[in-house]
């Protein structure tokens, strides 16, 4: 006996509602979550960014590492376009830019006048973990279940796409970051907390 389409479309879609996807979830409250990532001594993460002044775009890999207060940056676009590294703390950075090395003593402002569009250093190791920045005002919005969805801050708008499980936590896995014509946007590919040592956990 041969099956009529309607059949064979109700027994598909049926078959469907069965199926679940399975569910990311680390167990914690989003307060919980940002009281453990705040207390971590540090973490490292790598990942792709696309970014959009508005006059040019590029595409290439970046690579962040914050130790307590000390961070270290790296961005490399393709054939080295747009390329640059900055360590320091958000108050004494050095640069290494187009083969050359420069001290900032005004990080933000500094860095963002040389590489030509507005790098937020200050507040992007906040922002990368999904926690605002707590030294500026935030408007963060929550889903049903809780999860921080965006935030807007200091003249920014951060979308937050997808989330992963790292070492059992919750971490950005997507962020649409968005100021005026300026554009952000950040896929983290591995991400890991640094134990006390400073060294990536195994």
């Amino acid at each position: 006996m041969k099956l009529g389409l309607p059949v064979l479309l109700g027994a598909a879609i049926s078959l469907a509602a069965c199926v679940q996807l399975p569910v990311i979830d680390d167990g914690l409250g989003y307060d919980e979550r940002r009281e453990l990532l705040e207390s971590l001594p540090g973490w490292e993460m790598r990942g792709r960014l696309a970014v959009d002044t508005g006059e040019r775009a590029f595409q290439g890999r970046f690579a962040w590492r914050q130790d307590h207060e000390q961070l270290a940056l790296s961005v490399r676009g393709p054939f080295g376009t747009g390329s640059f590294e900055v360590a320091g703390s958000p108050d004494a950075m050095t640069l290494r830019a187009r083969g050359e090395s420069f001290t900032l003593e005004d990080p933000e402002t500094e860095l963002s006048d040389i590489v030509g569009w507005w790098v937020p250093v200050a507040s992007l190791g906040a922002w990368l973990i999904g926690v605002p920045d707590r030294l500026f005002d935030a408007r963060p919005e929550f889903d049903a279940g809780g999860q921080l969805v965006s935030l807007e801050q200091r003249l920014w708008r951060l979308d937050y796409g997808a989330w992963q499980l790292a070492d059992g936590v919750l971490v950005p896995r997507s962020i649409d970051l968005s100021h005026d014509a300026l554009t952000l946007s950040l896929t983290v590919d591995a991400w890991n907390p640094l134990a006390a040592t400073g060294d990536a956990l195994k």
